[in-house]
């Protein structure tokens, strides 16, 4: 992990849209869900579908989101791997451990 995927995780969490769309689906992962269909995470979120499908192609590409269809509807979920993976490198790289 080097210094441009620790900036391209954190950027993606950082505007407050997509920051609620990774609590809503954090959560989902620790409830031991398998994920949320966009339409879902739109009425919980209150998003219009066009500005929330901008941000949830945003972050699967920068790694944050996995993507998977089911029949007509695309499922999110967090990775959270990723993002553990990526605080880890933080708090070890900028706080000594």
């Amino acid at each position: 992990m080097d210094i441009e995927d620790v900036s391209r995780v954190l950027g993606a969490i950082s505007q407050p849209t997509r920051y609620e769309i990774m609590q809503l689906l954090s959560k989902d992962t620790q409830e031991g869900g398998t994920g949320l269909a966009a339409g879902t995470i739109a009425e919980r979120l209150g998003i219009q579908p066009a500005t929330l499908s901008f941000h949830l192609k945003d972050m699967t590409l920068k790694g944050i989101l996995v993507q998977r269809r089911e029949g007509r509807h695309l499922i999110y979920s967090a990775d959270m791997s990723a993002l553990i993976g990526v605080l880890e490198f933080v708090v070890a790289d900028i706080c000594g451990g």
